[in-house]
């Protein structure tokens, strides 16, 4: 029988025995899941950071081809994470199972101390039950054998009397024999002595072995109490060890099943990390054909915008050449003007001081940051350098865009070199060249013609064309040649 101890709490050192080295192992399973996963985040961050560089790069390319390019870049660079991720998921399942297996073998052992510890407790009882049971006989037979020697010492006490000093009722033996009338009654007298004699002999005997007895089980009573007292020691060492057993067989229970749902989670994560890898194996496919296939129309259409680009540069050069031959016109019939009053009016002629364009001639062209700046780019795709002809505003689609100085606007509408709604205004000649500006990849136009003043509204901005998100595309030509926009801003 397995002993209850009301309120007992076995030792800490060894409810915790049994189950330190789950707890260790757990421990250290979690130390490295926490630093793997941290280096894992740190490649993904670097990777979002590169990925997000690319929109600058793919500014002014084909959506289609951006998009195209951008999401085969993502699974990319997912992949090698992704790798990780399974290699690190495969790794924690393989710890975790280990850690499951060495639980359930704590838990096996522990199970067999509670075992052991619980027989152990059961054999001392029964021992001491059988002690206890030994000492209460011996302790009721001293007690019978201490009231059988009182009743034989005191008859023995009584004949003594009665032989040495007689009786009130009867004679004293001696008085007996003595005191015969005759030779008969003399020789009933003295087997009647005898008789006597004898009886107090065998008492005497009895009451020498009864205190021989008696002592013998003193001893023993003695004995047995001892061995009663040893044996609750050993209960009570018993039932501490039986209750820290069963408190470690619990603990290594639980710790088992901690371990084993770590292991199927460990599992779960191992083959989700693997679907994930797969998935996007079977999407860096699907994304570069694509890419190939954006890629042959991307070099079409770029043939065809530098060719639109010719056109329109040839179409500048010209409004430059006429606008000049105009203005050298105008200049030389006001000049004649002028020598023909002052000669009428007797006065010298001066030729007027040459105007002077400030070199903040241009307004900006919509209020927000400018993102990307002119000159040479190189496209990922194309693996090439290409002029990023103007200055970016990176402002949200809607935003109204101003009329950067007075002009005249020359061109406004859609136009399929990848400038999407398009409007161009020509400011006439300035630091003697022809200066027209550009507003492009809007999401509607307002000024659709005539002239317009510094400062009004002309439209709005938009991601029309080859864009790839909201902002405005702001271009300046001195005739008909790009140039940086901040030399008149």
């Amino acid at each position: 029988m397995w002993r209850v101890r009301e309120s007992s709490k076995p030792p800490a050192r060894t409810r915790w025995t049994a189950i330190a080295a789950v707890l260790a192992c757990t421990a250290s399973l979690l130390g490295g899941f926490a630093a793997r996963a941290d280096d894992v985040q740190d490649q993904k961050r670097r990777a979002d950071r590169r990925i997000a560089a690319l929109g600058e790069q793919l500014e002014g390319t084909n959506a289609a081809l951006a998009k195209a390019y951008v999401n085969l870049e993502k699974t990319r660079a997912a992949i090698p994470i992704a790798q990780q991720r399974v290699k690190q998921a495969q790794g924690a399942l393989a710890q975790a199972q280990q850690a499951q297996a060495e639980a359930e073998a704590i838990e096996v052992r522990a199970i067999a101390a509670e075992a052991k510890a619980r027989a152990h407790n059961d054999e001392v009882a029964q021992k001491l039950a059988v002690a206890q049971a030994n000492e209460a006989r011996a302790a009721e037979k001293l007690e019978k054998s201490g009231r059988e020697l009182q009743t034989s010492q005191d008859a023995l006490d009584a004949y003594a009397a009665e032989v040495f000093q007689g009786g009130a009722v009867t004679e004293s033996q001696l008085g007996m024999v003595f005191g015969s009338t005759s030779p008969q009654d003399f020789a009933n007298r003295l087997v009647m002595a005898d008789t006597a004699s004898a009886v107090a002999s065998d008492t005497i005997d009895k009451l020498a072995a009864m205190t021989a007895d008696n002592t013998a089980t003193k001893a023993y009573l003695t004995s047995v109490r001892g061995e009663v007292a040893e044996l609750k020691r050993l209960a009570e060492k018993a039932l501490q060890a039986a209750e820290a057993a069963s408190a470690a067989a619990t603990q290594a229970r639980q710790q088992a099943v901690v371990a084993k749902n770590n292991a199927a989670t460990a599992a779960s994560n191992a083959t989700a990390a693997k679907a994930e890898l797969d998935s996007l194996n079977a999407k860096q496919t699907g994304y570069a054909a694509d890419l190939r296939q954006q890629r042959a129309n991307e070099k079409a259409q770029l043939a065809e915008a530098e060719r639109a680009a010719a056109r329109l540069k040839a179409i500048l050069v010209e409004r430059a050449r006429q606008a000049k031959l105009a203005a050298q016109r105008e200049a030389a019939r006001k000049e004649a003007a002028a020598r023909a009053a002052a000669k009428k009016a007797g006065r010298t002629y001066r030729p007027p001081p040459a105007a002077v364009t400030p070199s903040n001639y241009l307004s900006y062209p919509a209020r927000g940051p400018m993102t990307s700046g002119f000159g040479m780019r190189w496209h990922p795709v194309l693996q090439k350098w290409m002029l990023h002809d103007g200055l970016d505003w990176g402002v949200a689609c809607g935003t109204p865009v101003y009329a950067a100085a007075p002009g005249t606007v020359i061109r406004a509408g859609w136009r399929e070199s990848g400038w999407g709604n398009q409007i161009l205004i020509d400011h006439g000649i300035h630091r003697g060249v022809d200066l027209v500006t550009s507003y492009n990849h809007l999401s509607s136009i307002v000024a659709w013609g005539g002239s317009v003043q510094r400062g009004q509204l002309i439209g709005y901005s938009g991601t029309t064309g080859y864009s790839t998100g909201c902002h405005l595309h702001f271009g300046v030509y001195e005739d008909g040649t790009p140039v940086n926009p901040r030399n008149w801003l």
